[in-house]
């Protein structure tokens, strides 16, 4: 871990007169790499003792950081509040979205918002911590439609099903005590299964989806993360998550979580089906029932948690 990111440091352009600040909690290894690559270099952390937009957009003006370790579910929240438009951001000149997939219209729209700052994307797992990610001067787009390249040392295979696969010396050595797991999660020739699916862009990968997050709706299979970039950049939708749901007949059907934007009413399903048509979409991918939820259950890095989503 201290080697990769000892190489990650370098990667990000850090040095001693940066001062790096995690929104992430540091239990959790996203936040944990943002200290790891901070002491490799000998930088300046800045505590945020918890995630609030206002506190964040405060702490950003008053303590000047010049690199942010960012979750989407982070930049959103700032966006949607208009934290951008009225805190002074200027002292930035590295930000990491990772945590979950960055929609591509949510980092083209912080890129536009952070003008100094070099917008970048990475991604990671706790067996790896730092694996795919681009660097400051990869531009935009890149991190907006890849999680980026492999990081020093490591080595990225997709497998004939899609999969992501890595070695290296980042990748943890097993599962304690857990040998069933351990013979599942790696290959025969040792690349470690991420269960993320992936495809390859040039020298970039771009994280398409989640294995188990796969809908058998009939017989056919389909990976809702593009229907789900869609739903986020609907203008009434804060957030969307879409689940498998049992059916009789066709075995599985999909069912759309969404959360609103302040003050927004709730679309109707035949109203989102409709939005998705329009934007080229599968009729087969369109969800099937429409579920309005407060909030999403969220990980430490404001991931959702599609397993604690239940249908009424």
């Amino acid at each position: 871990m201290l080697g990769n990111s000892r190489m990650g440091a370098q990667e990000h352009r850090l040095d001693a007169h940066s001062r790096v600040l995690c929104p992430a909690p540091f239990s959790h290894l996203y936040g944990l790499y943002s200290l790891h690559c901070a002491w490799s270099v000998g930088a300046c952390t800045v505590l945020l003792p918890a995630f609030k937009p206002d506190e964040l957009a405060q702490t950003v003006e008053r303590e000047r950081p010049t690199a942010m370790w960012t979750a989407p579910a982070h930049v959103a929240a700032c966006r949607n509040a208009g934290l951008f438009e009225r805190h002074d951001w200027s002292s930035l000149k590295l930000a990491i979205v990772s945590g979950s997939m960055a929609p591509p219209a949510l980092v083209r729209d912080f890129a536009e918002k952070l003008p100094g700052c070099a917008v970048t994307q990475l991604w990671g797992m706790t067996e790896l911590q730092a694996a795919l990610y681009t660097r400051p001067g990869d531009g935009t787009e890149a991190a907006a439609t890849s999680a980026g390249r492999p990081s020093p040392g490591t080595q990225v295979r997709v497998s004939a099903e899609g999969e992501l696969q890595v070695r290296g010396p980042l990748a943890f050595s097993g599962y304690y005590n857990n040998p069933e797991e351990n013979a599942h999660a790696f290959t025969a020739d040792g690349w470690f299964r991420s269960g993320d699916l992936a495809e390859a862009r040039g020298v970039y990968f771009a994280i398409t989806g989640r294995i188990k997050d796969v809908i058998n709706r009939g017989g056919v299979k389909f990976n809702p993360a593009d229907v789900e970039a869609l739903l986020d950049a609907h203008p009434q939708i804060l957030q969307s998550a879409i689940v498998p749901m049992p059916d009789p007949v066709l075995g599985e059907k999909a069912c759309a979580f969404i959360t609103l934007k302040p003050g927004s009413e709730a679309p109707s399903l035949g109203e989102l089906a409709h939005y998705l048509l329009a934007k080229e979409i599968a009729k087969n991918k369109l969800p099937e029932r429409l579920v309005v939820i407060p909030e999403m259950p969220l990980t430490p890095t404001r991931k959702i948690i599609k397993g604690r989503l239940r249908l009424p």
